[in-house]
């Protein structure tokens, strides 16, 4: 083989008050890696879509990172040149690193036939989307590799366990037109946190367990209710408030921030519904004089695949 294009769909980290934990992936968004062989080393020969602020330089690019990871996992002295199309916006609270790391970790397994598992590629994965965004945590790599969504019982050793899916769940997710590097939103996290918060937010991140094994829709708007995270960020993103109110307003079952933000989601059962819901986002982003995007998803039950 001598090459293969990989897809990986973007994700939501945290889904509310599952900090650091639980993570879902989604469709409508997603990257494309394309994995050539060369004699050696990393190259990025290409990067189209949403890249005006990725890097080429695989020392800075998770692509390149965790392509650098797998083939020394398989002990490869080949290299592998890369081809990445982004329509993960950048710093948007939607895995964009995490996408780019998976599909391209995923890519040089195949090109190479390593026999590397997906679980096999969450590590490296992980580990080069935390050299670009800070932090080792799998809340995005691993349901960009798995799809779904995950829960990360522990980062040492590396214990990721994948859960259900609710099928008829539709997530609007609304994205503002700015960037918010997790480095910058992870600043603001306080040191420590009131019991009771803390309390909550474990109920409603087991109960969210519960609702993705059962496929309970209700259950899991019920749970999508952050009150330890979302309280310090929500200053980072003008309006927030003004956007979730508007959300539930319109219909929605829950509504919290996206992973680190600035997007935020909400969630639904009915397609015209979502539509509302979508449109009441973004005029609330609007009317505070933010511009935004909008898109409708569902839980992407596949993670990275050969295209």
């Amino acid at each position: 083989m001598k090459s293969v294009t990989v897809f990986a769909p973007a994700s939501i980290g945290n889904i509310g008050p599952g900090f650091d934990v639980l993570g879902l992936a989604i469709t409508s968004l997603g990257d494309h890696v394309e994995a050539r062989r060369i004699p050696s080393g990393v190259r990025i020969v290409e990067i189209t879509g949403l890249s005006d602020s990725i890097p080429y330089e695989p020392e800075s690019n998770s692509a390149g990172l965790a392509a650098k990871e797998v083939l020394a996992l398989l002990n490869v002295r080949e290299g592998v040149e890369l081809c990445i199309h982004k329509s993960v916006p950048s710093a948007a609270g939607l895995g964009s690193s995490a996408a780019s790391a998976a599909g391209a970790a995923f890519a040089v397994n195949e090109l190479f036939q390593g026999g590397l598992t997906p679980n096999d590629l969450i590590y490296p994965a992980t580990l080069a989307e935390a050299a670009v965004s800070g932090g080792f945590f799998a809340d995005n790599t691993a349901p960009a590799l798995l799809g779904g969504a995950t829960l990360t019982r522990c980062r040492e050793p590396l214990d990721v366990i994948k859960l259900g899916s609710i099928r008829d769940l539709l997530i609007v997710v609304a994205t503002p037109a700015f960037e918010l590097p997790t480095k910058k939103s992870r600043a603001v996290l306080p040191d420590y946190i009131p019991l009771p918060s803390f309390v909550e937010n474990m109920a409603n991140s087991c109960l969210m367990v519960a609702a993705f094994t059962t496929g309970d829709i209700n259950l899991f708007g019920r749970c999508v209710n952050d009150t330890v995270i979302e309280p310090v960020r929500a200053h980072l993103i003008p309006g927030f408030y003004d956007v979730k109110n508007a959300a539930l307003e319109a219909g929605a079952f829950g509504c919290s921030i996206s992973g680190g933000g600035p997007s935020v989601f909400a969630v639904t059962d009915n397609m015209s519904r979502a539509h509302l819901i979508g449109e009441a986002m973004t005029k609330a982003f609007r009317d505070c004089g933010v511009e935004s995007t909008m898109c409708i998803a569902k839980m992407e039950t596949n993670g990275a695949r050969v295209t």
